[in-house]
């Protein structure tokens, strides 16, 4: 077959599978955290069947978590396709890239016949329908947040020649005084002290994460496919210097499922780094860690087939003198858990913390916020680009406070709608740890500042928020702190990503593709009174 007939058949291919009802690939059945409900159900309430249901594979999400219309038109008909429901001819596969259906099929997401009667869906269906509140339920009153920064000082960045903000990275090296910057068109750029552009690389798809190796060179961990996906064109590639400029790129890892996140240590204690990779994946997923073989082999150890596999921490968690892993699963069984390292590559999974389904979280950090000796845990949810599209009150920040036997209870919460990542640090060097955030789906239609919150500790978790006028010049997709100008204080680096979903009011979109910044640095003032707001136009 030639490639134009071959190309033409595939497209063809495409249309059927994906505007046919009929046409879905053969799939076993999904695999479950519990029984579903069997025998008899004719006597059994829409909320029995629900909580069976629903509550075998994720926590059991309650009604009031989304209103009425988000439950009817956007979750549970998800949901009734994993169960195997036909639905008035909705194929599960529709959309999607032919390279995913077999993984997607593989994983069983979908179930290739029905696991559930009609009368029962029917029946969960009528009890969210009348459980579940017209509209969003408020968050709780919070106190007001401040539009001034007294700490730090706003300096939008732009490229020389005018470049959409599409941020994908923002990545601090502080032993080479060093900023990186990657987007969406597979551009990495490297920034000095002043936010000089210093070098630049071409990437095959948009970097995710940078790990700095203690020579200078540096591993680049790439998305394969930024859009939510499970074609496994992520890779991990290594890139040193050479003294004429260019770059010698090692491949190290390849056909990686979306990932997001890779970190590096010494798992198994045999003198050679280890790489832990988060691949997010969309419909599946999996943490795993690939044990270093030397001269560049590794070899994949599955930890945790879960999609979503968001961030994860690496610490002696319960002091053994091994490096432990702390998770956070982001997709459909949403949770915290952490993997015991047992020794001779071994490890124990524990789950700590789990949330329902529709809370979108998005990270995590450990900090030590009760000055204890114990790791507590920083987390954010406010994804809200999936089937329940929504202002959240459960949205926000919250701390989870570690009794000392990695047991954590949550001891404080900061509604933020849209929360997309927070980080801890002692910002105005007082002794304890401050907050800063942003948000990648606030409300832009009342608190369009709400993008970033900054959040000064007062002692005893009490924390006083502001933000800046500015905030609302992009839409911040990543975060970093660092001190690149080398005056003793943490500065912020928020990169601005635009062309993504969000209910935006059209004339703050416009002015994004218009005037936006790529990335906005704050400029901590504590050691440079000096600093003051300027627009760096010229890179």
């Amino acid at each position: 077959m030639n490639k134009v007939a071959g190309a033409l058949w595939v497209v063809v291919w495409l249309v059927l599978v994906s505007c046919s009802g009929k046409t879905k690939p053969t799939a076993n059945q999904p695999q479950f955290e519990k029984p579903l409900p069997t025998g008899n159900t004719a006597n059994l309430t829409g909320q029995q069947l629900a909580q069976g249901y629903c509550g075998s594979c994720h926590l059991f999400p309650d009604p009031n978590l989304l209103d009425k219309q988000t439950w009817k038109n956007g979750v549970l008909p998800n949901m009734a396709l994993r169960l195997g429901l036909d639905l008035n001819g909705a194929n599960p596969y529709a959309g999607m890239h032919f390279e995913e259906i077999p993984t997607v099929n593989q994983a069983n997401v979908f179930a290739n016949k029905p696991l559930i009667s009609q009368v029962d869906w029917e029946k969960i269906v009528s009890y969210y329908d009348a459980a579940a509140p017209e509209k969003p339920l408020p968050p709780a009153a919070t106190p007001a947040v401040k539009a001034s920064l007294p700490l730090f000082t706003p300096k939008p960045f732009y490229f020389k020649h005018r470049k959409l903000p599409l941020t994908t990275l923002t990545k601090f090296d502080a032993a080479g005084g060093r900023l990186f910057l990657g987007d969406q068109e597979n551009n990495l750029f490297i920034l000095g002290k002043e936010l000089k552009q210093i070098d630049s690389l071409r990437l095959e798809s948009p970097a995710a994460d940078i790990y700095i190796n203690p020579d200078g060179s540096f591993k680049v961990l790439t998305l394969g496919v930024l859009q939510p996906s499970d074609r496994n064109k992520g890779s991990l590639t290594q890139y040193a210097r050479n003294p004429d400029g260019t770059y010698t790129a090692q491949p190290l890892l390849q056909a990686l499922n979306r990932p997001v996140e890779a970190s590096y240590t010494d798992l198994n204690q045999d003198g050679l780094t280890d790489i832990v990779v988060c691949n997010y994946g969309n419909h599946t997923g999996k943490l795993v860690w690939f044990l270093n073989k030397g001269n560049n082999h590794y070899e994949e150890k599955i930890l945790t087939k879960v999609p979503g596999s968001r961030n994860v921490v690496i610490k002696d968690f319960n002091r053994d003198g091994r490096p432990d892993i702390m998770l956070l699963a982001a997709q459909a069984s949403e949770s915290i858990s952490l993997f015991f390292n047992q020794g001779k590559g071994n490890f124990e999974e524990k789950q700590v913390l789990r949330f329902p389904p529709v809370y979108g979280s998005s990270y995590l950090e450990v900090a030590d916020f009760n000055h204890d000796g114990h790791p507590d845990i920083l987390y954010t949810n406010g994804d809200n680009a999936d089937y329940s599209v929504s202002l959240k009150r459960y949205h926000g920040i919250r701390i989870f406070l570690n009794d000392g036997r990695n047991n954590f209870k949550e001891s404080w919460f900061y509604p933020l709608y849209g929360a997309s990542k927070a980080i801890a640090r002692d910002f105005d060097q007082d002794g304890d740890l401050d907050i800063a955030a942003i948000a990648f789906f606030p409300d832009f239609q009342q608190q369009p500042l709400n993008g970033f919150t900054y959040l000064e500790n007062k002692g005893n978790l009490q924390f006083a928020a502001a933000t800046f006028p500015q905030a609302v010049a992009g839409h911040w997709l990543t975060l970093e702190a660092g001190d690149l100008d080398q005056d003793g204080d943490q500065d912020l680096y928020l990169g601005s990503f635009i062309a993504a979903p969000a209910l935006v009011p059209a004339e703050i979109r416009q002015k994004w593709f218009s005037d936006g910044p790529n990335m906005m640095v704050l400029l901590n003032k504590l050691k440079n009174k000096n600093n003051t707001q300027t627009q760096n136009r010229k890179q």
